[in-house]
């Protein structure tokens, strides 16, 4: 439910742009441009039940513990900040081929789902525009693009060294922009 709430939050410019219409649909406002991303809660995620949990729930809770050293903070907190300024090129370019090499196959799998699609084009941004997701290509058309080509990194919260939320400060409220992975030595987006 906290992931669906965040989806429709991060959607903007990019509506327009890339509207599949030859006439571009009216810019959501400045206001709702900087709603687009869901606040977190700055200390704890909400408890869900037990029975809800699956098992890799429990694996990614039970490593929100986890502490980075000074130096590999630093130096994790380096190279995603790198990612984050060619992500949002790459975002900005609204190059999806590229885009899509630094997901996870769990990631692609999830934004590709129609279902997942379907309950996304019920976002009230969408919805407004009357815009309809059909693949993960319109995903990130009019999600990815207009949500994520400005984004910076403030700080970093590690799982492990492995799996690292990355946070933007939006009126002092972190904000999750990313979820990453570190695959074969590579820093892919991913879903947790």
């Amino acid at each position: 439910m906290k992931r669906l709430f965040f989806v429709f939050f991060i959607v903007s410019i990019s509506i327009v742009i890339s509207s599949c219409k030859t006439t571009p649909a009216p810019q959501p406002a400045a206001e709702e441009q900087e709603s687009m991303v869901k606040p977190v809660e700055p200390t704890e995620e909400p408890v869900q039940k037990e029975s809800e949990n699956t098992d890799s729930d429990k694996q990614v809770e039970e490593k929100q513990d986890f502490i980075l050293d000074e130096v590999t903070y630093k130096q994790t907190k380096e190279d995603l900040t790198k990612l984050v300024t060619e992500l949002n090129a790459i975002i900005a370019a609204k190059d999806y081929e590229t885009w899509l090499s630094y997901l996870t196959k769990k990631y692609y799998d999830y934004y590709s789902d129609p279902d997942v699609l379907k309950e996304q084009s019920e976002s009230p941004l969408l919805k407004k525009y009357n815009i309809v997701l059909r693949s993960l290509k319109d995903y990130f058309n009019y999600v990815v693009v207009g949500s994520r080509k400005n984004v910076r990194l403030d700080e970093i919260k590690a799982l492990d060294k492995e799996h690292i939320k990355a946070y933007m400060y939006v009126d002092h409220t972190p904000v999750i922009i990313y979820e990453l992975v570190k695959e074969n030595g590579d820093w892919k987006i991913t879903r947790f």
